[in-house]
């Protein structure tokens, strides 16, 4: 493959514009943030992580994605960014700080790229011991989440609430809507230096987009900081849109469950997809919509992954079944405001039918019966 013009090192934070700012942020502490700053205007969310913040959204007449922003080790990767995009340097906010470049992607998709961030010290919290079959690590000592029982409580009508949401720590990877899934993954590797580290090979045979990540060289990365997803012509009006974002807590899987908890009882979310385990990243997983329609993720137990890792060839079956857990809704990776949902999920055809399609072809291939 070509060089790329810059090297991203991670992705930071994604940004938004919304109608009802006071409605997200009592979502995104729900589901496990921190307020940094919130106005009438603008509303800045951290984890419990070095990232300033890892969520941003303005006040506007819609509900729009906005951008994903990256981070590169030097300011050489910015400058050459700033000119083969036709875009000049500009100074970040108070809170982020850096310096950045603002552009888009081939479907018109927000990019931000900083260099030189503002970094805020973690939250130091403890991270639970872990009894397997095979490795007993925690002797003499109780497994207790939070207030353990203690956060739970009742209504006057009898609804049972749970009090703790999850640990949010930072964001891991969004994946994106595109048009063309080749033409999507070589831009992102020829401006912003990604590998691939899943091609994901429709029933047509070709390749319908892909999970890729961040190249450090010898320093583990995570399986993707972005998953591209190529749509058929027939889905234009999604062509460039935000599919959804992965954020890692901070506790493994009693955090991830504890949230779980926490934004069911509040009885205010829907529930996209989960729980369940990723095949392609390994990731625990569990997504929630939220009150604009856009999809957010906890996400824990990732795979890593350095760049001499070569790429491989799945099938669409190993994304849609994964390791185990339930067949995705056809609305997931969709930005859909919730009261459009029930129509949306009558309309397009399920993913069971399409894994049925995917899997018989997968297997006509191989000569298989």
């Amino acid at each position: 493959m070509t060089q790329p013009i810059a090297k991203v090192s991670d992705i930071i934070f994604i940004r938004f514009e919304l109608r009802d700012l006071e409605a997200q942020a009592a979502y995104l502490e729900d589901f496990g943030m921190t307020p940094v700053h919130k106005s009438d205007d603008t509303i800045f969310y951290r984890g419990t992580g070095t990232d300033a913040y890892i969520y941003a959204a303005e006040k506007g007449d819609t509900d729009t994605f906005i951008a994903a922003a990256y981070e590169t080790d030097s300011l050489e990767a910015l400058q050459a960014l700033a000119a083969s995009q036709g875009v000049e340097i500009e100074d970040g906010d108070a809170f982020m700080g850096g310096k950045k470049v603002c552009f888009k992607d081939p479907d018109g998709l927000g990019i931000e790229v900083y260099h030189g961030v503002n970094k805020v010290d973690a939250v130091d919290e403890n991270v639970p011991v872990l009894n397997s079959g095979k490795q007993k690590n925690r002797l003499n000592k109780t497994q207790r989440f939070g207030d353990g029982a203690a956060e739970w409580s009742m209504d006057d009508d009898g609804t049972m609430r749970y009090a703790l949401p999850s640990s949010v720590m930072r964001l891991g990877h969004t994946a994106i809507n595109v048009k063309d899934g080749p033409v999507s993954i070589q831009w992102y590797h020829d401006v912003l230096g990604m590998i691939v580290s899943d091609n994901i090979i429709g029933p047509d045979g070709n390749v319908g987009g892909a999970f890729i990540r961040c190249d450090n060289g010898a320093i583990p990365s995570d399986h993707h900081t972005l998953n591209v997803v190529a749509l058929p012509p027939e889905a234009e009006p999604f062509h460039g849109t935000f599919g959804h974002a992965g954020f890692e807590v901070e506790k493994s899987l009693d955090d991830l469950m504890a949230g779980h908890f926490h934004m069911k009882t509040t009885g205010k979310y829907v529930h996209e997809w989960g729980i369940g385990r990723h095949l392609l990243g390994s990731q625990l997983y569990d997504y929630w919509r939220d009150p604009a329609g856009f999809i957010l993720e906890h996400w824990t137990d990732g795979d890593l992954l350095t760049a001499d890792q070569a790429p491989q060839d799945v099938s669409i079956v190993d994304v849609i079944k994964g390791q185990y857990g339930p067949i995705p809704y056809s609305s997931f990776n969709m930005p859909l405001p919730t009261q459009a949902l029930d129509e949306f999920r009558q309309t397009v055809p399920g993913l069971t039918e399409m894994l049925i399609t995917a899997e018989q072809t997968h297997k006509n291939k191989k000569g298989v019966s």
